[in-house]
């Protein structure tokens, strides 16, 4: 099977790209996607269901860290029972590419593994800020993708865009670099159809060729230990099956983004408001954003990452606003 990797910062969009990605694919193909939350209660899994793919989740921790053997026992298991084409892999936010090609590399993989693809996601509307705070680890990110999704370009201007791409060619002139707004291509020319059908012919040369798992794009990865972008994280979740005030949903909303309960990166959730109606609410980049899902879940979730988290008041918060 061949992997591709989706990854990018918390909040970069990674889940809304994957999203779209699954519903340009191809029909014929048989599609797996394995999603990874920071959290002990997983809501991308939720969001991805239902598209074609089957959906595998591995909550509370990082694949590339604490939970790199049940990423391994996963990627055996998909391969040898389930048998796609494509694996797709959406790893949280916190994860580093270095250590995630590390496993997907193993001799244990090698036989499962016919090539890989990294995508990375950046956030246009903070890449400067970003790149700034954790320069090394940004570096590796934009010399390990093969494409690169500049998301939120309607967060900045053209000028701030052409400047964002010249650093991105200035660390990997050979790259695709897609912009997208809200995950969709803005260049009706260039969408994921187009690229997956580049992808695609690379997997067969993959295949004729038996060139080993760790090349991709027909290149070696330059590798160096990057600055860690992980602060001192902590996590809080929980579900609930009852029903929210969507009223009281937005102002608590606002104030996990103001500091109520601490410094918090992100904050997520899919909630069934009074009606019986599903929102989803996502947090990033100081930006909150509201969304109304056509999906039905089986429970409302909420996941908030961040640091000097007061979880208690969380929790309360969170009961407050369930009707």
């Amino acid at each position: 099977m061949y992997v591709e990797v989706i990854n990018g910062l918390l909040g970069a969009g990674k889940t809304t790209v994957l999203l779209n990605m699954l519903e340009q694919k191809s029909s014929h193909e048989k599609v797996a996607v394995l999603v990874n939350e920071f959290g002990s209660i997983g809501i991308d899994g939720d969001l991805l269901g239902g598209r074609g793919a089957g959906v595998v989740e591995l909550p509370n921790g990082c694949i590339c860290c604490t939970l790199k053997v049940d990423l391994l026992r996963q990627i055996k298991m998909i391969a040898e029972d389930y048998r796609p084409d494509r694996l797709f892999i959406e790893p949280t936010g916190v994860a580093t590419i270095k250590n995630l090609m590390g496993i997907l590399k193993s001799l244990s993989l090698e036989k499962h593994i016919g090539g890989i693809t990294t995508h990375v996601v950046l956030d246009a509307g903070i890449f400067r800020e970003i790149m700034s705070q954790n320069i090394g680890y940004v570096i590796n990110q934009l010399e390990m993708a093969q494409v690169i999704i500049v998301n939120k370009c309607d967060k900045v201007g053209k000028g701030e865009i052409a400047q964002i791409q010249e650093i991105i060619r200035r660390h990997n002139d050979h790259c695709k670099i897609i912009t997208t707004i809200h995950g969709l291509p803005l260049d009706q020319g260039t969408d994921f159809a187009a690229v997956m059908s580049q992808q695609a012919q690379q997997r067969e040369h993959f295949s004729r060729e038996r060139r080993p798992p760790h090349e991709t794009g027909g290149r070696y990865i330059h590798e160096y230990e990057p600055e860690s972008p992980l602060k001192d994280y902590e996590q809080f979740s929980s579900l609930s099956n009852r029903l929210f005030d969507l009223t009281k949903l937005r102002q608590f909303f606002k104030e996990i983004s103001n500091g109520t309960y601490g410094s918090v990166d992100r904050a997520k959730g899919i909630f069934q408001v009074s009606g019986g109606r599903w929102i989803r609410m996502d947090l990033a980049a100081h930006e909150i954003m509201e969304q109304t899902p056509t999906d039905v879940f089986t429970a409302s979730k909420i996941l908030v990452i961040g640091v000097g988290l007061n979880k208690e008041q969380l929790a309360d918060g969170f009961d407050k606003v369930q009707s």
